[in-house]
């Protein structure tokens, strides 16, 4: 058995799993051919929520029903095959393909279990906005789009690199302005080389991951490629762009290098000449046409990433080089002054969209959808576009709202919408991404409420008022929590999630024990309240605990 998402979750927890799955099947096929047996190896992935403990080694630390079915499934699938259920599924169906498996009795399941066989690895991860069955619109971000056509027009004009970095939280809609940027781009008539790479949250090996794909991705390298193969495609890459010998023959181990192809035998080249090769790579091509390098994810990258990119805009000359960033706002705690200073320089900050643009958006996505059902979504989204596609995407999967005649209409109990799988893992991802202390922080504010005050907090984890003040304001610049005023003390103020959604996932990540206790101690520091206001408020606490 193997587990992700435990200690610590990250967002694509799920196909990292599939592709560990098909990985396994396909190792010990091949081990079979080697020793001239016949070997099969199954599997079963499933995602949810499972009791984990901490410090438990191989299968006392994750016990539950999930555990339970992901076994009865992986029983039931056919030698040499990947079963997978259907959250799974759906986390993973845009970087690996599947195939209805049908419905699985499995032992010890009143129903069965709807499974989809995973096939093979056909992306590096889904396209922005698409999700099946759903056409999303592209709203409320006109104003942004304009400016990306217009800096890439300015790039061409004035030949010389801009860097343009586009900010804000997860779901706000960063990859899909940039994936209608691109569209506009492959309907342009002039040549352009489009660049895209991400850097992923964890793994070995990945400071410069976003960087190597794109120079995959130009020499036409796939997955599947013998390091053999790879090597010949680097070359002949280099014989279409590089004229000259002296420099295709400089330049070949250091791309080899980046790609994790160089020959133990050679001295690894120093950073500086590394960076001048990969550089000039790209300058090589630019001499054809613009260039477009999109950086994803850059919150999660090495700082040798963001010193590469540095480096482009500091010596490139005379090169269209247009150099597109996405990041959340973590990635100003690690580099504060990020492109500060650069007269090439652009920071596009997206926020929340507001609730006649959600409105707009919904009933594009869903029409015909009644009103009430609508606020409903737009309450839980507050302003960000894939909390409320992936709302609509679980309705639709739980059979909670269908399609009749072209439009939406809900079926049976919509009273309780629990938080979508998908924006679980997001949301779960980016808090473990938190120092400890500060998560610990965020799950104490969470057993208060969508809204909270120091003086609480204080009295709840013993934290001195200075100190819990400069860590509240360090979650609110990461857009986790936002400053608000406090009828009861407008000068003191208080704080409250930034979406009821984080504040949610934030307190279903606390054992039964910590919540008591919590539970608890916020019902102590209200009793010493002078406030008759606050007896609902105390009575709440004294039952979750």
């Amino acid at each position: 058995m193997a587990v992700w998402g435990a200690p610590t979750a990250h967002e694509d927890d799920a196909e990292r799993a599939v592709r560990s799955a098909l990985d396994l099947v396909e190792a010990i096929r091949r081990l079979g051919q080697e020793i001239d047996a016949e070997l099969t190896l199954r599997a079963g992935v499933l995602t949810g929520e499972a009791a984990v403990t901490l410090g438990a080694t191989n299968q006392g630390m994750v016990a539950g029903d999930l555990v339970n079915t992901a076994s009865r499934l992986q029983s039931v699938a056919v030698p040499g095959t990947v079963l997978v259920g259907e959250t799974t599924f759906h986390a993973a169906n845009g970087a690996i393909a599947f195939e209805v498996a049908g419905e699985q009795v499995l032992k010890g399941k009143v129903s069965p279990v709807p499974a989809y066989r995973a096939l093979r690895v056909i992306a590096r991860r889904g396209g922005a906005g698409r999700s099946e069955q759903l056409e999303v619109p592209f709203v409320g971000r006109a104003p942004e789009l304009r400016m990306l056509k217009d800096f890439h027009s300015a790039t061409a004009a004035e030949r010389r690199p801009r860097l343009v970095s586009i900010m804000g939280q997860g779901g706000i809609g960063k990859s899909r302005l940039v994936w209608e940027f691109q569209k506009y781009m492959d309907g342009l008539t002039e040549v352009v080389y489009w660049h895209q790479g991400r850097s992923p949250a964890y793994g070995e090996g990945i400071s410069f991951w976003a960087l190597a794909e794109m120079i995959r991705s130009r020499a036409e390298i796939l997955e599947s490629d013998e390091s053999g193969t790879a090597g010949s495609k680097v070359a002949a890459m280099l014989n279409e762009w590089i004229s000259d010998d002296a420099e295709r023959h400089w330049l070949e181990p250091r791309l080899l290098q980046l790609l994790g192809l160089g020959s133990p035998d050679v001295e690894r080249p120093d950073r500086e000449s590394l960076f001048a090769a990969w550089r000039v790579l790209f300058e090589r091509i630019a001499e054809r046409g613009v260039v477009v390098l999109v950086f994803e994810d850059l919150q999660w990258a090495d700082g040798g990433l963001l010193d590469f990119i540095d480096h482009v805009m500091e010596w490139s000359r005379d090169r269209p080089i247009y150099v597109i960033t996405m990041a959340r706002p973590e990635l100003l705690d690690r580099r504060p002054d990020w492109g500060a200073g650069r007269r090439s320089f652009t920071s596009l900050l997206l926020e929340p969209l507001g609730e006649g643009v959600m409105r707009e958006l919904l009933t594009g996505l869903v029409p015909g959808l009644p009103e009430p059902m609508i606020d409903r979504v737009l309450g839980r989204a507050e302003g960000i576009p894939l909390y409320a596609v992936e709302t609509v995407r679980m309705l639709l999967a739980d059979g909670k709202i269908e399609l009749d005649q072209g439009t939406y209409r809900p079926v049976g109990d919509l009273s309780d919408l629990s938080v979508p799988p998908s924006l679980h893992a997001l949301i779960a991802a980016r808090l473990d991404s938190l120092e400890p202390a500060d998560r610990s922080l965020l799950q104490a504010a969470s057993v208060i409420g969508k809204t909270f005050n120091i003086s609480a907090l204080t009295a709840m984890t013993n934290i001195e008022p200075t100190d819990l003040a400069t860590r509240l304001g360090s979650l609110a610049r990461r857009e986790l929590l936002s400053r608000e005023i406090d009828p009861r003390s407008p000068e003191q103020g208080q704080y409250g999630f930034v979406q009821g959604l984080i504040r949610e996932v934030a307190y279903g990540t606390l054992g039964r024990r910590e919540r008591r206790t919590l539970h608890i101690a916020a019902a102590r520091y209200f009793e010493g309240l002078d406030d008759e206001g606050i007896a609902g408020a105390l009575a709440e606490h004294y039952l979750a605990a």
